[in-house]
């Protein structure tokens, strides 16, 4: 067996068409590296501080009615209030955060606008006749509100967060609130905890962008909603927010200032480095490794047959089932160099590209068994996506082969085989997320060969599908597969071929 699986991969490296396309991987690697399609757009209005007018909302204030003309002229005062201070200063940050509005399953929680609801009591009782706020409630919100400006001139940005922790204290102890409510006021006290014990003062650096997404994960945790997917996937949805949620605060608490994204980007304008590109290998090259092996495992058999040497070889003292087994591990081992191959060229072009520098940081990511952050080094990571995503090439492998035995038109085998592919790899998932096609769905191989979905104990998106569902499967098709091709193989006819 060793013996043909040896002269096998003697064969397959003889081909130039090998060296090409190992050399057609590195162009591709390096023009994708260069493109960097993954680093999101980086959008102004998120770290923008400009002045902001208000000509318009003062004009528009003549048409209003007297309950939309309290409101605009509390908006009109914020960012009046926002004008006074410096642009890029901490002041129009906080004020910037303070403006923003959050919502918990489609209801807007604004337990963080402090200043614009004591500009509203303020602004009702000196404008509305048929106010309803009380000559006490007045003189409250005056003296909260002039505290606030204290705190903003004062050019001391930890004492404005304490004083929002104070009054949102103060503002849960308030009755008729919601449970909603009160978890958003809490949740709101925490991140400004976060900010002071970490000194992580108002700005658009990498902290406040760990912070800004720790929220935003929360509440999208909070208000998900469903368009008619299935529990899998929202399970898949919300986890996905939870692993977020959880690296940021790590990434807060471990004062880092590199973007530590992993498969998916954790920060809304990160910083593509070569750590990221380098975890991302299979995921943005399997392409790559499954072309490769469409075009091994399919011509691996249909060459020999249409160049006749097959003949020289079936008349040798090994059992024809040997023979196709020793091919079929030449193929897969031939896949692993590839793989090796595919992940040496990208450290080396990442590096070259993006600084070797981030490759100092390990890899971060989330354990859904424990429900703790993991760290390990960037290479056993890359070891364990590789062995994760190995199955899905040996299943690709096992039905070219069968293909291979069953027709001699090499084309052909490779266009049908891709075309499956691509369809059950991209249409397949999407068709999944709806429950009444994923009771069909799931049993597809192409559902259950990627055992990189379960990586630290994540979960399937697909109704149905889990890891011991999806190893049941992939043996049972795998089993089937190569039952089949060694049937054909042996049913040959040597004066045929």
């Amino acid at each position: 067996m060793i013996k043909l699986i040896q002269n096998e991969l003697i064969k397959i490296f003889k081909r130039k068409s090998i060296y090409f396309m190992l050399f057609l991987s590195i162009i591709v690697i390096v023009v994708y590296n260069n493109l960097n399609p993954d680093q999101n757009e980086i959008i102004e209005l998120f770290n923008s501080t400009e002045d902001i007018s208000t000509i318009g909302m003062e004009q528009a204030l003549e048409t209003k009615t007297k309950e939309e003309y309290i409101t605009q002229k509390v908006n009109i005062d914020s960012i009046k209030l926002y004008n006074e201070y410096k642009e890029n200063s901490w002041q129009r940050y906080a004020l910037k955060e303070e403006r923003n509005s959050k919502y918990m399953q489609g209801v807007s929680i604004e337990s963080n606008k402090d200043i614009d609801k004591l500009l509203t009591d303020i602004n009702d009782f000196e404008l509305n006749p048929n106010t309803k706020i009380s000559k006490k409630d007045y003189d409250i919100a005056k003296i909260k509100y002039n505290e606030y400006i204290k705190t903003l001139n004062s050019d001391n940005w930890g004492d404005f967060v304490k004083l929002k922790i104070k009054n949102l204290r103060e503002k849960k102890s308030t009755k008729n609130l919601t449970n909603k409510e009160v978890d958003a006021i809490n949740f709101e006290i925490e991140t400004y905890e976060l900010r002071l014990k970490h000194n992580i003062n108002f700005d658009y650096n990498m902290q406040n962008q760990y912070l800004d997404e720790y929220k935003n994960n929360y509440y999208s945790i909070q208000s998900y909603k469903t368009y008619g997917e299935t529990q899998a996937f929202r399970n898949k949805s919300l986890n996905t927010y939870k692993a977020k949620m959880n690296l940021c605060k790590y990434a807060i608490e471990n004062n880092l200032n590199k973007d530590i994204s992993n498969e998916n980007n954790i920060l809304l304008e990160n910083k593509i480095d070569a750590r990221i590109s380098f975890i991302r290998t299979f995921q943005h090259f399997d392409l790559i490794i499954i072309i490769i092996a469409i075009y091994l495992s399919t011509t691996i058999i249909t060459e020999e047959v249409n160049k006749r040497t097959i003949k020289t070889l079936l008349t040798k003292p090994h059992k024809r089932r040997i023979i196709l087994i020793s091919k079929i591990m030449a193929c897969i081992i031939t896949i692993m160099i590839a793989m090796i191959f595919i992940v040496i060229a990208q450290y080396v072009v990442g590096g070259v590209i993006f600084g070797f520098d981030s490759y100092k940081l390990n890899y971060i990511g989330y354990d859904f068994n424990n429900d703790k952050i993991i760290e390990m080094d960037l290479f056993r990571y890359i070891l364990l996506a590789g062995l994760s995503k190995l199955p899905m090439y040996i299943i690709i492998i096992a039905f070219c082969i069968f293909i291979g035995t069953v027709n001699n038109h090499t084309s052909m085998s490779m266009l049908v085989t891709l075309i499956i592919f691509i369809i059950g790899s991209k249409v397949l998932p999407e068709w999944s997320k709806v429950e009444t096609l994923s009771v069909i769905t799931r049993y597809f191989i192409t559902n259950n060969w990627d055992f990189s979905v379960y990586l630290f104990g994540q979960v399937s998106d697909i109704s149905g599908v889990n890891i011991y569902s999806s190893l049941l499967l992939y043996a049972i098709y795998l089993f089937i597969l190569l039952y089949m091709s060694i049937h054909r193989f042996n049913k040959k006819e040597i004066n045929n071929v």
